[in-house]
Order: structure tokens, then sequence, then C-alpha cells
């Protein structure tokens, strides 16, 4: 009910922001084919220890950076595998700066960090002669988007830290992973929480709904088919599919705690083999 009316608001011109709080429905609706042990209510206490690993220990040496501890693990999974080798990283928000000297002191020397933020005074973060650079856009204009990659493009990162707009997220998404981002390169959305918090949902489906919309499609080649078309020499074996371009280019989709993560790989036809 509540994404009908979300719709609606969208559809005469209203901003969720203004609709009236009975809208944002904070209940958490799950299948009856869940077991009662795995919905039973228990109790989750404060973390006592902090994350253990470098990246933390450089967010700690500085300021101006706003993060959840609970990142940095996530953060280490997915970008130690890209610090042996100099890269080009894209973040999407600046803020105060924090994050963009955070990351240049994490990966290698030579790597290249941009940022892009609406506001003109994140400008005065840009350390050009470190390979550190800020450009001036919002993250919901495809053609300021297109003119970042141009410059500085493809990237092996692409970490969305942005307005947290539901409709922002999407744009993002749909103008970068295609062109912008690298083959073999991660697109991280950080802080999805505020999918759920009225304030930010401003699109009638939110980034997290596209987001589970596309396990769907990680799973397309199987639609409508049997196993056989795609056993190993089997006469009904299937040579070649079209697909659509994420199925045919997403290695793999990653949830966690407020963190969607997605890993960009060309993808080729799977083959089953019977011995």
């Amino acid at each position: 009910m509540r994404k009908l009316l979300n719709r609606l608001l969208i559809r005469f011109g209203l901003l969720l922001t203004k609709a009236p709080a009975l809208l944002s429905d904070h209940s958490l609706e799950t299948s009856d084919l869940f077991p009662a042990e795995l919905t039973e209510r228990v109790k989750v206490t404060a973390a006592i220890d902090p994350p253990d690993n470098e990246l933390f220990r450089i967010f700690s040496a500085d300021t101006n950076v706003h993060k959840w501890h609970h990142y940095f693990d996530i953060y280490t999974r997915y970008f130690e595998r890209y610090r042996d080798r100099p890269i080009t990283m894209l973040e999407i928000g600046v803020f105060r700066g924090g994050s963009l000297r955070m990351w240049k002191e994490y990966f290698h020397p030579d790597s290249t960090i941009v940022g892009i933020d609406i506001d003109q005074s994140c400008q005065a973060h840009e350390i050009a002669d470190q390979n550190v650079f800020v450009r001036i856009g919002s993250q919901a204009d495809p053609a300021f988007l297109a003119e970042v990659n141009g410059e500085f493009g493809p990237f092996d990162i692409i970490l969305d830290d942005g307005s947290h707009k539901t409709h922002h997220q999407i744009i993002s998404f749909g103008a970068l992973f295609r062109p912008a981002l690298r083959d073999g390169g991660c697109y991280m959305v950080e802080d999805v929480h505020t999918n759920y918090w009225i304030k930010h949902v401003d699109s009638p489906e939110t980034f997290i709904d596209l987001s589970k919309q596309m396990i769907d499609m990680l799973h397309e080649p199987y639609f409508d088919r049997k196993e056989t078309a795609f056993r190993h020499e089997h006469p009904d074996a299937l040579k070649e599919l079209e697909l659509s371009y994420l199925s045919a280019n997403l290695d793999g989709i990653s949830f966690h705690d407020s963190i969607v993560v997605f890993d960009k790989k060309k993808q080729f036809l799977p083959k089953s083999e019977l011995r």
C-alpha cells in the first residue's frame, strides 16, 4: 500500500519529503514460509571493538570523514584486491574531502582518485599534484557524468556516497555502470538504508527495489530453458544467446547492511557437464 501511495504522489508531482508520516511503513513483512525460529525477535547489542584493518586506521588518523564503522570490513573485502596496482576511482560525494585523502592513502600511490559533488566549495579539496581531482556537477546529470568519464574513465571502482536520494542513485548507476566502469571493476552504493527513510525516497521504486530485480537479471539465461540448453556437447546446447547488458556483464551482486556491491565482468553462457 505504501508503494502504491508513493507512486500516486510522484505521478501527481508531489515530493515524498512532503508526504505524511503515515505513508512511511517501518514494519518488516516476511513470508509465512520462514520458520518461526528465523523471525523470532532477538537482541542485538552495541559493538565494543572498532574495526581491525588498515583502512580504519587511516580513517582514524584523519578528520572531515564521516563513515559507519561496519563499512570498513566491507570496503576491505571488496577493495583489497585493487591495491597492488594503480587504479582509477570515482567517488560520488566529496563532502569535506576527507574520504578522498583516505582512498589516496589506501590505494597504490600512483592511483587517480576523482570526486564529484554539486557543492562548489568542494573544489577546494582537489590535490591535483597527487592525482586527486574534484569536478563540480550533479550525480543526476548524465551529461556531466559522461564528461567526467571522458576525462578520467573508465574507472576500476565507482563508489556512490552522494545525496542518498533514490532517484540519484538510480540515475548514476544507469549512466555509469555500462560506459564508465571497467570490466573487472566494482560499483558500490553505500548508505542504502536511506531507501527506508521516506525523506530520501523520491522515485516510484527505490534503488533497493531495482537491486532486487537485478538478482533476476543475473539469472536471465535460465528463463524458460532446460538444463540441456547449457550441457557440454549436448545437441540442444546453445551456442549464443541474446541477453540484457546487465545479465551479460554482471558477475555478482552482494548485499550488506546499508551497502550493495556490483561486480562487473563479461559473462559467457553457463556450461554444465555430466560425467
